[in-house]
């Protein structure tokens, strides 16, 4: 999960949105809903905590290296979600690639001295900011279930697959819970969904990248219009999914819920439905405050559609003590927490899909 978000778009904006136009959420959900009761259940037999751990002891190993975008080890995680779609039969999103690159700049490391006296000149040095940056290429992961009936809206799942890399003493941040654990989660998901017949309406499996710079690669998915904001019925966001937080206690059945009632009342109405229907989950709404000091609305994936007007739920665990830590590691992982959420996301999935 990002730290901190920096820049923050006036809210007045999303509420004349709102105000403007009727959600699509809210048009094919204006007559009611029907829960598919049989395949939620099935979905919750079919979930699997050994596809999640499997998913997991790959992602938080030192053989990715923490994950960083930008970097080979990013394209490695991301090769490995890849083959796992193309296992289930989850075609590339964008025409031909599962992947939608986009440019990070970052500080061009140096090995010059500007105390070394040799170093100086008479000359007046030529300001070239650029000069001090390298420019990287990142990767988003896009998979889809294409929809047989309006192929051209679009309920999305996203979950962001970097970390935070290597530290300065050679010691890797693996990320088990952020965000190995949501990664794991969207992956089982997209599994649990591919053993399903096809959904009326496609959905995404959005891997994300760079949100921990930034949230850069959700902003880019949307600067670069890759499918019409007003096409999408609801954005269903996990981040850090694996452990209690500091407030609960391990093996504690509750689950952050963030935002699923801001842009239209209709989402949140149904996400508690479904998870009535199939997980049990004890919705915790501390942090459905934007005015929380800990401002968690704002600093993952799914706020660059909430600000944007677009119905979006960011599941979250919680902070702990290894967040952004080198201890982030999968030990202390809960497996039946993962299951749980791969649960709730495929059949809230499902359930706006086939409205």
């Amino acid at each position: 999960m990002r730290h901190i978000l920096l820049i923050l778009v006036p809210f007045t904006l999303v509420q004349a949105q709102k105000e403007s136009r009727l959600l699509l959420l809210d048009q094919i959900a204006k007559d009611g809903y029907i829960l598919d009761t049989a395949t939620i259940r099935r979905i919750a037999e079919l979930a699997s905590e050994r596809e999640l751990m499997s998913h997991l002891s790959f992602l938080a190993s030192d053989a990715v290296q923490g994950r960083e975008a930008g970097s080979p080890f990013e394209k490695v995680a991301a090769t490995y979600l890849i083959a796992h779609h193309q296992r289930w039969g989850n075609p590339p999103f964008l025409k031909n690639s599962y992947i939608h690159t986009f440019p990070l700049r970052r500080i061009r490391p140096t090995t010059e001295n500007p105390d070394n006296p040799k170093k100086s000149s008479k000359k007046k040095p030529v300001q070239t900011s650029q000069s001090l940056y390298d420019t990287l290429i990142a990767w988003n992961v896009l998979a889809y279930r294409p929809g047989t009936v309006q192929p051209g809206q679009y309920v999305i799942l996203s979950a962001h697959y970097d970390h935070l890399g290597v530290n300065s003493r050679g010691e890797v941040y693996n990320g088990a819970d952020d965000n190995g654990s949501g990664t794991a989660v969207l992956l089982e998901a997209a599994r649990l969904l591919s053993l399903l017949p096809p959904p009326k309406r496609s959905i995404i499996f959005f891997h994300t990248g760079a949100e921990e710079k930034g949230l850069v690669g959700a902003f880019r998915f949307v600067r670069d219009s890759l499918v019409p904001l007003d096409s999408i019925v609801a954005v269903l966001n996990v981040d850090m999914l694996g452990r209690a937080d500091t407030l609960h206690q391990p093996g504690e059945n509750y689950l952050y819920a963030i935002g699923p009632g801001y842009t239209t009342p209709r989402l949140k109405e149904i996400h508690e439905a479904v998870n009535a229907a199939c997980c049990g989950w004890q919705f915790d709404y501390r942090y459905d405050d934007k005015s929380h000091p800990e401002r968690l609305f704002y600093r993952s994936d799914h706020y660059a559609f909430a600000q944007k007007g677009v119905p979006a739920v960011f599941y979250f665990g919680g902070l702990h003590g290894d967040y952004h830590q080198t201890t982030d590691d999968i030990e202390k992982i809960e497996p039946a927490r993962l299951r749980r959420s791969a649960m709730l996301l495929a059949a809230l999935a499902w359930t706006l899909a086939n409205m």
